[in-house]
């Protein structure tokens, strides 16, 4: 993670572009798991299903590779995402540090702080 910091403007100007790694990261997560799902049910059929399988373990990969990249694409802005429920992205601050929640257009004080890298 880059040591950014950033004031409350600038980081109320950052709700927009993390609203939409947020949504990426929340669809990709769903897809992830839909895609784990269908292979578990197709294993106990492996000789018969072999390419249907092959092909989402192929589609499995991509959608973690993509998950990564929206992962490091908060990490290059500083900012982190707290695995909470719901959802909470750690934005650095100059003075304080921020939470921002995908639902929400307002900044909060972090209740929590990044993990370690």
């Amino acid at each position: 993670m880059k040591n950014k910091q950033y004031s409350r403007i600038q980081a109320l100007s950052l709700i927009p572009l993390l609203k939409g790694i947020t949504i990426e990261i929340a669809d990709r997560q769903t897809k992830v798991l839909s895609i784990e799902s269908m292979i578990r049910a197709l294993r106990p059929t492996a000789h018969i299903h072999k390419e249907d399988i092959r092909s989402q373990q192929a589609e499995l990969a991509n959608q973690r590779m993509e998950l990564r990249r929206a992962g490091n694409e908060l990490d290059r802005l500083g900012c982190s995402l707290a695995l909470t429920d719901p959802l909470e992205v750690f934005i650095p601050g100059m003075d304080e540090n921020f939470g921002w929640r995908p639902s929400e257009t307002f900044l909060r004080q972090a209740a929590i702080e990044p993990f370690a890298a």
